[in-house]
């Protein structure tokens, strides 16, 4: 390797409906101490066959931009969606993944 690291990828550069947090699992980091309301996630695949779980969340935590989010994970990648419809898990693969991402 070149000693270089790679791009660190931010909310401003996702777009302010979004806040990102990955650890080596892809997971919510667990110091963050939540809990979903279901215990089982509502489970979509991309168009890359990419599988990923989305969980709503209660957020008091003083820095959370609003008192729910979305957290959709994949293996590689956590995302935070604050914004978000009351029907969201009646949406499809697609537009559930596009939540929340910068146009």
């Amino acid at each position: 390797m070149s000693g270089t690291s790679p791009p660190s990828f931010t909310s401003a550069v996702a777009g302010d409906l979004v806040s990102w947090s990955v650890d080596t699992y892809g997971h919510v980091f667990p110091q963050q101490g939540e809990a979903a309301d279901d215990e089982v996630p509502h489970v979509v695949v991309d168009r890359d066959g990419v599988e990923w779980a989305v969980r709503e969340l209660a957020t008091p935590q003083t820095w959370a931009r609003a008192p729910r989010c979305l957290v959709v994970s994949s293996r590689d990648c956590v995302r935070r969606v604050w914004t978000y419809p009351s029907d969201w898990r009646a949406l499809g693969a697609d537009a559930l993944l596009r939540l929340g991402r910068a146009d």
